[in-house]
């Protein structure tokens, strides 16, 4: 026999089974918590071991530290799921319903189960669905938990199109909604976004101050005259001056504010990029390529055919543009590796991308355009009311 197994009891899953049986039982219980009008028993020493917000209501002098029954106006479902997980530290998430989960993560943020708090966003942070996705920003960004709003904005980043053609959109908190508006990777068709828009703002009554904000957040300067005049205009939502002005400024306007897909990578191939001398010397090429999309790019790899001058550094000059009339200003790939040379610049949105400096149409493989991810936080840009 294992010696270890002697000199060391660990009868943990025991103590649990004890804990269980005395959660919301009458025995020896000293502090009745009435919520909802359900009365559940309860233990003051666990409660105060366990949260520093039970300690402080229930030893700290507090007029609830004398009272034998203290009323909460609570969810009671979540609220009994919290006891549960005081007295044995397990919640069963995947056989609970979405709106316990998501009260008992605002208990948990309210009496300070940080440990709890955590594994419930990091659980619906995976959990999210067409079904749900309004919901959970909706109470993300209520406790400022950035990390679960921000997986909640990218989900709808990807599905733009059918989150805004969703019933549950309107579901949606006025705070949520206007980060999502604010996002340039939100993309879809301005129009679509504007119809939302409208219909959140009728269905919820939404008041004259916060419509006004979510209209200022649509770039009305992405649709066409068609819809500016035939969707806008008998919405009823701008000054008929303003709207002009809109129109006058898209005319003359050298760059427009264009929402853009963010991608993680995009793979370019050799047969897809279209070639032409360089005018300022006839011996090298462009490659120019139309992605087809308004795209976020902070990256592009260049990465040449094997065999293509390994011994040989070779160095690109990369230019990207939103319209193909108007380019940024060229940056030099550095080399990563023999055959691979990469360029770093500030996330921007872009349609074509530029390389020159190559000599031999096939010297390139493939150009792989991306938008690598940077630390981000819930971006509402509105405080909470």
């Amino acid at each position: 026999m294992d010696n270890s197994s002697i000199s060391e009891i660990d009868q943990t899953a025991l103590l649990v089974s004890h804990l269980t049986q005395m959660c919301m039982n009458a025995d020896n219980a000293d502090v009745t918590f009435i919520v909802k009008g359900e009365h559940l028993p309860a233990h003051r020493n666990i409660l105060a071991a366990r949260s520093e917000y039970f300690r402080a209501l229930l030893y700290g002098g507090l007029k609830e530290s004398k009272q034998n029954e203290i009323a909460l106006d609570v969810p009671v479902e979540a609220f009994k799921f919290l006891m549960k997980y005081i007295y044995t530290g397990r919640l069963p998430l995947k056989k609970m319903k979405n709106t316990d989960i998501l009260d008992i993560l605002e208990l948990a943020h309210q009496y300070g189960f940080i440990d709890l708090q955590t594994a419930i966003s990091d659980y619906l942070c995976k959990d999210i669905c067409m079904d749900n996705v309004c919901y959970i920003s909706r109470t993300a960004c209520l406790l400022d938990l950035n990390s679960l709003s921000t997986a909640c904005y990218t989900f709808m980043d990807e599905n733009a199109s059918s989150v805004l053609k969703s019933d549950m959109f309107r579901s949606i908190s006025y705070e949520a909604l206007f980060g999502l508006l604010k996002r340039t990777t939100f993309f879809a068709d301005e129009v679509e976004i504007f119809k939302a828009v409208h219909d959140w703002c009728r269905f919820n009554e939404a008041k004259s101050d916060k419509a006004e904000k979510l209209y200022n957040q649509v770039r009305f300067m992405l649709m066409s005259q068609h819809d500016l005049l035939n969707v806008v205009r008998s919405a009823n939502v701008l000054d008929p001056n303003r709207l002009l002005d809109i129109i006058a400024e898209k005319e003359k306007s050298l760059e427009l504010p264009h929402r853009a897909t963010s991608l993680a990578e995009l793979t370019i191939a050799n047969d897809k990029i279209k070639w032409s001398p360089t005018f300022s010397n006839m011996l090298s090429l462009n490659g120019e390529i139309d992605l087809g999309k308004h795209i976020m790019v902070n990256c592009i790899r260049v990465e040449k055919s094997n065999g293509w001058y390994k011994s040989i550094d070779r160095t690109y000059v990369v230019e990207v543009s939103v319209d193909n009339q108007r380019w940024s200003k060229g940056v030099t790939c550095t080399a990563s590796t023999a055959n691979v040379t990469v360029t770093h610049f500030p996330a921007g949105v872009a349609r074509y991308i530029r390389v020159s400096q190559v000599q031999e149409t096939y010297e390139i493989s493939v150009i792989k355009a991306m938008c690598q991810k940077l630390k981000c936080t819930c971006p509402t840009g509105e405080k909470k009311h």
